[in-house]
């Protein structure tokens, strides 16, 4: 089996149950349906890394998806494949997802649709917890704070934006 992203195709494999349901649960969370079950596979230190932003600690996770639904009318999940490299301390996968934006417009639900392929790597801790969770957009690797000047404007700028989210989104997902 195989699946395709702008970077070709890649080789699958069928995720055991406990990996599918890690999976299922933090998808919930890019379906914009926050949950602490979701929020239960996370380890208290982990850390979240997208083009956007490099949230650290649970708290600033759940931030940055509580804040989701305040951007999307809609998230819907469109291709999900566990790819082959996976190992049991890294869930690796192949996502598509289509977010369609609230629109500015009075009385328009829905914006435009915005369909944004990733690699999504879950790094697990000992007890099966998530620590690290990357999202590289189009499969292309997050820039890091090392990577020269650039790279430490972008990893201030990613730190910057999950603090402001954090201010201000609740943690807690019954309030969103």
């Amino acid at each position: 089996m195989t699946t395709t992203s702008s970077q070709g195709s890649h080789p699958t494999r069928t995720p055991s149950p406990s990996e599918q349901r890690l999976i299922d649960d933090v998808l919930k969370l890019y379906q914009l349906h926050p949950s602490e079950q979701a929020y239960s596979h996370y380890s208290e230190d982990a850390i979240f890394h997208d083009p956007v932003s490099i949230a650290k600690g649970l708290d600033s996770i759940k931030s940055q998806f509580n804040g989701m639904p305040k951007l999307f009318a809609e998230s819907v999940t469109e291709t999900c494949d566990m790819l082959a490299s996976s190992t049991p301390s890294r869930i690796e996968i192949n996502l598509t997802q289509k977010y369609v934006f609230k629109s500015p417009i009075p009385f328009k639900e829905k914006g435009t649709e915005k369909p944004v392929n990733s690699k999504v790597t879950f790094h697990l801790n000992g007890a099966g917890l998530i620590e690290r969770h990357d999202e590289e957009w189009d499969h292309e690797t997050n820039k890091q704070g090392d990577e020269g000047f650039m790279g430490k404007v972008q990893a201030f700028r990613k730190k910057a934006d999950a603090k402001l989210v954090e201010k201000t989104v609740p943690s807690d997902p019954s309030k969103v």
